[in-house]
């Protein structure tokens, strides 16, 4: 997920695609979902409640599990010329391993009508962000089946420092964490996609890419996509 001030939230209407259930996704159709996919929002206060309700939760557990079964699969059929090393996991990082609602909870409290990107880096500094269970949950169980896990965060170079803080903090084990340049204002779908390429050519095939945007998704080198329930905001 990115942060860049350029990506607006947009508060003027009802979530459409968003409001899909999670399931396990072939490339093909993640790319027709992001092609599809609307930056049309319900109300930050009423998407925030979303976040708490069974549907939400039901929906991000359901991804998680469909993403354990995703890598037992590929465990299965590896052969002798697949060891488990060259396997992996890729995973977003807010609103996918880390729970920025505190931070939105203090923008709803000031009433505004769009969440504050460059507040956000304050929050990032603060290092505090909450685990989100189901998911790491599902990085653990990939690195105990001994695959490799990597991050790739539109989070810029700059908040590094403060983000392994709160990756330590949340007990999130991983082997790599790629992040956005800082002066780099291009979308997520490129950026993400060439740091996927640039792990597959260590070596590793990506098992499953999870995150709560399509756009976290989009751009190919990944066998399996997991999305993740989030109408609080839409990264392009």
């Amino acid at each position: 997920m990115s942060h860049n001030k350029s990506f607006a939230l947009s508060l003027a209407a009802l979530a459409l695609i968003w409001g899909s259930p999670a399931f396990s996704y072939s490339q093909v159709e993640i790319e027709a979902m992001h092609s599809k996919a609307s930056d049309n929002l319900p109300p930050i206060g009423e998407a925030l409640k979303f976040s708490y309700s069974k549907e939400c939760k039901d929906e991000f557990v359901s991804a998680c599990t469909k993403g354990k079964a995703a890598i037992d699969k590929a465990v299965a059929a590896e052969g002798a010329d697949k060891p488990k090393h060259s396997l992996c996991v890729v995973s977003d990082i807010d609103e996918t391993i880390l729970d920025n609602r505190a931070f939105i909870k203090r923008e709803v409290a000031k009433n505004a009508k769009e969440v504050n990107w460059g507040a956000f880096e304050q929050w990032v500094h603060e290092a505090d962000a909450a685990p989100l269970k189901s998911s790491i949950d599902l990085l653990a169980y990939a690195r105990k089946k001994g695959l490799a896990v990597f991050l790739i965060t539109g989070r810029i170079e700059k908040l590094r420092r403060s983000t392994i803080s709160n990756l330590i903090k949340a007990g999130i084990t991983y082997d790599g964490l790629y992040m956005r340049p800082d002066a780099d204002k291009s979308s997520a779908v490129p950026m993400k996609s060439a740091y996927r390429k640039q792990i597959e050519a260590m070596g590793y095939e990506i098992v499953v890419n999870i995150g709560d945007q399509y756009s976290d998704l989009a751009g190919g080198h990944a066998v399996d996509g997991e999305k993740l329930p989030n109408k609080m905001y839409f990264i392009k």
